[in-house]
């Protein structure tokens, strides 16, 4: 299937929980796709990162990043459908001894460890997301009209929050009964993040067709 990138025009998220003496964070979806069977899609997180969260990462206190992501099918003089939605994290913590930030990426009760030297290099690796691969095509129906639908909030952690996520992450890796009860944990506690006062922000791209993706 050949790629087709759709160029949304930048939606200007709101800001559902902020300081008054912080930036708003800014949500941009960039482009919409078809790569490898899959719907995918570029955005980008601006301002999350706010000087009190940094020093508190800085002074030991982790902070958790999250992304919901939807894919709706807009049906017109009627409830939308919801076709598809998950959830991923990013737990960022400072290494004082090696002088870099630590960012564990959480997903399904999974997690990659990844490693930032500044700053700049932590944002690129938290805020800057590219090719997300949302759903199949073969979910997506050639005569109905879809938009994509990105939500983040971002939030410091308590010591006791830190300890029930490696936790959970304990037996995230196994396929049993206890890897499942480990990922709904997580999952359970990314998704009341959403209903929190984390800051938060949102996103909408333009409606598209399944055709205009893959013609």
């Amino acid at each position: 299937m050949r790629r087709l990138a759709i160029m949304v025009s930048v939606i200007t998220a709101f800001l559902i929980c902020a300081t008054a003496s912080s930036a708003q964070p800014l949500l941009s979806i960039l482009s919409l796709y078809s790569e490898d069977e899959h719907l995918c899609v570029d955005f980008y997180l601006k301002n999350a990162l706010e000087k009190e969260i940094l020093t508190s990462i800085r002074n030991g206190v982790p902070a958790l990043l999250s992304y919901k992501v939807e894919i709706w099918e807009d049906k017109a003089n009627w409830y939308d459908r919801l076709v598809k939605t998950f959830t991923y994290s990013y737990k960022i913590a400072y290494d004082n001894w090696d002088t870099l930030y630590c960012v564990d990426a959480l997903a399904q009760g999974k997690k990659e460890t990844g490693r930032a030297k500044n700053v700049a290099d932590l944002i690129h690796l938290i805020c800057n997301q590219k090719k997300l691969k949302t759903c199949p095509i073969r979910d997506l129906s050639r005569e109905a009209s879809y938009y994509v639908s990105i939500s983040a909030a971002i939030q410091s952690l308590s010591a006791e929050r830190v300890k029930e996520i490696e936790s959970w992450l304990g037996g995230g890796g196994s396929d049993g009964a206890e890897g499942q009860r480990e990922a709904g944990g997580l999952l359970g506690f990314v998704d009341d993040m959403f209903g929190s006062k984390a800051r938060q922000v949102q996103a909408k791209s333009n409606i598209f067709a399944l055709e205009a993706l893959t013609k």
